[in-house]
């Protein structure tokens, strides 16, 4: 490698620090109207297994489990609906 290539590896490192992590749908403003446990109710009664749940961005969140597959999933927070589900 030459002086200029090496000299650039750093300025690349910070990039990729200050690269957004994957965001999920955008629910802020949205009314808070279906609460939280009705929506794990039915992650669960769809045999879903939750490690972790909050709010993110004014959605509702859920980390789990089904069927053995690991899942991030997204929920409206005036309706339930499901949002978005992203495997891994």
């Amino acid at each position: 490698m030459n002086k200029s290539t090496l000299a650039a590896l750093p300025l690349l490192g910070i990039a990729f620090l200050a690269a957004p992590a994957f965001a999920g749908p955008d629910c802020d403003g949205m009314a808070m109207t279906t609460p939280m446990w009705q929506v794990a109710k039915a992650f669960e009664d769809a045999d879903g297994v939750i490690r972790d749940m909050k709010v993110e961005d004014g959605c509702y969140e859920i980390k789990g489990e089904t069927a053995g597959k690991k899942f991030e999933v997204y929920y409206n927070p005036t309706t339930g609906a499901e949002l978005e589900r992203v495997e891994g």
